[in-house]
């Protein structure tokens, strides 16, 4: 994994649970972002998520996730078939990455 691959992960976003506090959940969709920074010896990647065409949750477009976390933008398991708001755009970036895969 290097800076400037496409990613999927799991966003952290804040909930406001009082009107003096927020708590910190892991969204359930996989959502579209970039690697900006690897932090090897940590097992450590910064990912910058898409920009969306929605009101987020998140404070902070860039995030911090375990490599075992993320998966690979293209992939197809089942944890990635359900995106989430932005299916959208979702799909027609997947369809402009099959068509750039095809010769």
């Amino acid at each position: 994994m290097e800076p400037g691959d496409r990613v999927l992960v799991r966003p952290f976003f804040h909930i406001p649970v009082r009107p003096w506090w927020t708590e910190s959940y892991q969204s359930p969709f996989y959502y579209p972002g970039r690697v900006t920074k690897v932090i090897e010896q940590r097992g450590r990647v910064h990912v910058e998520l898409d920009e969306s065409l929605y009101p987020t949750p998140w404070q902070d477009r860039v995030q911090i996730f375990h490599i075992s976390e993320i998966h690979r933008y293209g992939c197809r398991c089942q944890e990635c078939a359900k995106p989430g708001r932005d299916i959208y755009r979702f799909r027609a970036d997947q369809e402009r990455m099959r068509n750039e895969e095809q010769p």
